[in-house]
């Protein structure tokens, strides 16, 4: 594990999971937790919580660089149905008769948390990091398994399909 790895992008993600995490057991919705008053959405923000931190794991443990494109091209869509559902349930459609329910700040520091685990792992998909000595290892050792480069094929005439030389 090399925590330099870590960039930004991995570094919010990770925050806004922890946080999320930890703000899912405090009061959203007059008095109750979120865990308690989100029966479905639960689920969504469980998941990713879960993907914001398998994404982080893949980049701490060296993995292949698609592993951890993949895991947040997942992260980006499940993050986002999430935010979709919390927006309406914190803004639109609050959990029991909304006339007696208030929201409270946990909610908004939920949702706060969800963004930016979606705005992380967008910056992490993003960043490619070519210009690191760890992508510069990474690239030797991969082309470094390939074995020699093959030469040129001849080129071709285009008319006739033919060899030139």
């Amino acid at each position: 594990m090399d925590v330099r790895r870590l960039r930004s992008g991995e570094l919010l993600t990770a925050a806004g999971a922890l946080g999320l995490a930890v703000v899912l057991f405090t009061d959203w919705f007059g008095g109750q937790s979120g865990w308690s008053t989100l029966t479905v959405g639960r689920v969504l923000l469980v998941l990713t919580i879960a993907l914001g931190l398998t994404l982080v794991a893949f980049t701490l443990s060296a993995r292949a660089v698609s592993m951890a494109t993949s895991a947040s091209v997942v992260t980006i869509g499940v993050g986002s149905l999430a935010v979709l559902y919390l927006l309406y349930r914190v803004g639109i459609d609050e959990p029991g008769r909304n006339a007696l329910v208030s929201v409270q700040a946990g909610a908004y520091l939920g949702l706060l948390c969800l963004l930016a685990i979606v705005a992380g792992t967008w910056r992490a998909l993003g960043d490619e990091r070519k210009v690191s000595a760890i992508s510069l290892r990474q690239t030797e050792r991969v082309l470094g398994v390939r074995g020699a480069a093959r030469p040129a094929p001849p080129a071709r005439d285009p008319a006739r399909g033919e060899p030139r030389g």
